[in-house]
């Protein structure tokens, strides 16, 4: 049986890193310890308000995406491994609660968990779970096989009560920007986001301007502006679910996808 067979039989694996992302998370951290003892509502619990409050660390990001995947929520588990496959790129951990991830990078850790919780990307499997891009084939009936095009996605977040770019975010829409401009069929849609807490008037015109600064930057960086479509919806079309006052930093969002 193969490395790869073996673990899609395995329990979820998770890590811990210590001290590289401004913050410490070692083998006594309240959101790891519940992680590691299958308190998963605690877990998910604590290492939300650690997200929040370090919104950029690849080691909550993956704990609590393998958190949310422990509850089989891969709605909600995907984006932080996502995230985490992004930000934890070379890191390696100094605990994990598998063996299996022992010598494994965070980002290797977290595209595993993926491939543990999903299905590959397309009906014939052709792209993996660890893929960004969706591959999709066109078919004609009758005929042969029309020509792959990816359609691609770059969501951009943002702060709470921000419509100002991160430096994550301006990463990600130079990214955009080169995808669009290698093509000149290329073009992108975008819809702009806000969590729900705060009123309905206020997050739709929040949202407004933070699709406006993603339109902005993409316009800054060549992009022209007939080939940006833009919409806001506020609160409404949320990523995931989200309680009333608890923060959700995934819902604040401008979603993009270059066509």
């Amino acid at each position: 049986m193969s490395r790869i067979t073996m673990m899609h039989a395995l329990p979820i694996g998770l890590l811990l890193l210590a001290g590289c992302t401004g913050h410490n998370v070692t083998a006594s951290s309240p959101g790891y310890v519940a992680l590691k003892a299958g308190n998963y509502a605690e877990s998910t619990r604590l290492l939300e308000a650690s997200n929040i409050r370090w919104p950029n660390s690849p080691v909550d990001e993956l704990n609590l995406g393998a958190s949310y995947q422990s509850q089989g929520r891969m709605d909600l588990a995907e984006p932080f491994l996502r995230r985490a496959m992004t930000h934890g790129h070379g890191l390696m951990p100094t605990h994990t609660t598998k063996d299996w991830a022992k010598g494994m990078t965070v980002e290797e850790v977290a595209c595993q968990n993926l491939a543990i919780g999903l299905a590959p990307a397309t009906i014939e499997g052709t792209a993996t779970p660890c893929q960004t891009t969706l591959v999709v084939a066109v078919i004609a009936a009758p005929g042969p096989v029309a020509p792959l095009y990816r359609q691609t996605s770059y969501n951009t977040y943002f702060e709470f009560d921000k419509a100002t770019l991160t430096q994550d975010g301006e990463a990600i829409l130079r990214d955009a920007a080169k995808e669009i401009l290698s093509n000149p069929d290329r073009r992108v849609a975008l819809v702009g986001k806000a969590s729900s807490i705060g009123t309905d008037y206020y997050n739709m015109d929040l949202s407004r301007q933070r699709v406006e600064t993603v339109r902005n930057a993409l316009i800054a960086a060549g992009v022209p502006a007939s080939r940006i479509d833009v919409r806001w919806v506020g609160e409404r079309e949320l990523p995931v679910s989200q309680r009333d006052g608890v923060q959700q930093p995934l819902n604040r969002v401008v979603e993009g996808v270059v066509k």
